[in-house]
């Protein structure tokens, strides 16, 4: 069995990281071996310091057969190992999670359980969203009307892809005639970084984008938030970190990012996308680069304290408190998310022997009616609109390296060495199940 030696060498976007090496360790069932397969150099680097820091009680190991731990890319984790070794082998991912990291099973799951809990807290805080399938327009194998309709096979057969496609849109076309000047945003079911998002209020847009993308065959249709809280007079969202651990517990890091547009908000607006789209990637493909974006548009939710106080004429401790019901909102639907999906085995199973790292994006707006009252402080509301496994650490940037290096740190504590199960004082823990033990059974949710 091999314990490696690992040496980082700095670099300048890390210049302020001092040089390590990991020193062999004696391997006993007391440590536990981590296999690290991390191919963004900005997480592998943080991930291996925080690792060094906690021997002797972890130790790297090069070769994935000796490890006990394995923390990689999904795509690379052996999974087959992990569900064979008894527990004793972890892995930094859930082997089945499609329901929280596909848009299209998440929309649907979630308007199933809301449909019979109309006391949930996830009411108002889950946009409306449409599915769109396009498997009949562009699936040549396929046949056509298979979800349902039935046509005659002479007909069809002479139908072109865009009638095909009209075809698949039809229940969109219907709802956004129903709608008429009404905001929404398309998305590719499976995507990241901003990639395929498009703003817009009319059919023919959506028509022509997912005509464009053939090789997409699943998409969602999100209303548009209206009147969401800004940021220096820009559009933003939440980056929430969220960490589930086994079957199951799910904790909260409280250093929330802000991550905006680096435009300044209309809402009329739609020739310019990215004054609506707030993913850092997309600014940067805009022709900004990483250190401009990174200080325009990258924040921590506890910025917004000063930008209120400014913007809205309100007190240091009124503001604060404002941004304490955003978090204890975003824990609060995050508990929900998790209560929704925890017993769907098909599309989310979580194990024992696994753990796994979220970014859950929020957007905030403000109570209308509140807005009307005499007194200045704004009632938020949030708006959960994404969850993304394996989230880019990377988009964070040097300046608050501190928030993944507190981040990874705490998931070592927590999902490796056992320590802090109730969490800490960052890292909160939202949601819990209770297995059957001394007669205890069901789940619970945690009051923030």
């Amino acid at each position: 069995m091999d314990s490696t030696q690992f040496e980082i060498n700095t670099t300048p976007y890390f210049s302020s990281i001092d040089p390590v090496c990991t020193k062999p360790v004696p391997l006993d069932a007391n440590v536990a071996r981590v296999w690290v397969k991390v191919p963004c150099d900005y997480t592998r680097r943080l991930l291996i310091h925080a690792i060094a820091r906690r021997q002797p009680r972890l130790a790297l190991v090069k070769r994935e057969e000796d490890a006990s731990i394995l923390w990689a890319d999904y795509e690379d984790l052996n999974f087959d190992r992990v569900l064979a070794g008894h527990g004793e082998i972890k892995a930094n991912s859930y082997l089945i999670r499609k329901g929280l990291g596909r848009k299209a099973q998440l929309a649907y799951q979630l308007r199933k359980y809301m449909a019979k809990r109309p006391e949930s807290a996830l009411h108002g805080a889950i946009p409306e969203t449409l599915v769109i399938e396009t498997w009949e327009a562009f699936e040549e194998e396929m046949s056509f009307g298979a979800l349902g309709a039935t046509f005659d096979q002479n007909l069809t057969a002479n139908l072109s892809q865009r009638d095909r496609l009209e075809w698949c849109l039809r229940d969109t076309k219907e709802r956004l005639a129903q709608t008429q000047g009404q905001i929404w945003i398309l998305k590719p079911s499976v995507t990241n970084k901003g990639a395929e998002v498009t703003v817009l209020r009319d059919y023919v847009t959506i028509a022509d984008v997912v005509g464009e993308w053939p090789d997409v065959r699943e998409w969602v249709l999100q209303a548009y938030v209206t009147r969401p809280l800004l940021h220096r007079r820009k559009k933003f969202h939440l980056r929430c970190y969220v960490l589930a651990v086994g079957d199951l517990s799910v904790y909260v890091w409280r250093q929330v990012l802000l991550l905006s547009s680096a435009m300044e908000y209309n809402e009329q607006d739609l020739r310019n996308q990215l004054v609506h789209i707030t993913n850092t990637a997309r600014q940067v493909e805009d022709g900004e680069s990483h250190l401009v974006v990174e200080e325009e548009c990258v924040f921590l939710l506890d910025d917004l304290v000063a930008d209120l106080k400014e913007s809205r004429g309100l007190k240091w401790g009124e503001a604060e408190s404002v941004v304490e019901d955003i978090r204890k909102g975003m824990e609060e639907v995050t508990a929900e998310l998790f209560k929704a999906l925890h017993l769907e085995r098909t599309v989310f199973a979580p194990i024992p022997q696994c753990f796994e790292l979220l970014g859950l994006d929020f957007l905030v707006s403000l109570d209308e009616d509140n807005e009307k009252d005499e007194t200045p402080k704004p009632l938020p509301q949030v708006h959960l609109l994404e969850v993304n496994p394996g989230p880019d650490f990377k988009q964070t940037g040097p300046r608050l390296r501190s928030v993944i290096e507190g981040l990874l740190e705490a998931t070592l504590d927590v999902a490796v060495l056992d320590d802090h199960v109730e969490g800490t004082e960052d890292l909160v823990l939202v949601y819990q199940s209770l297995h059957r033990q001394n007669g205890e059974s069901g789940m619970r949710l945690l009051e923030g």
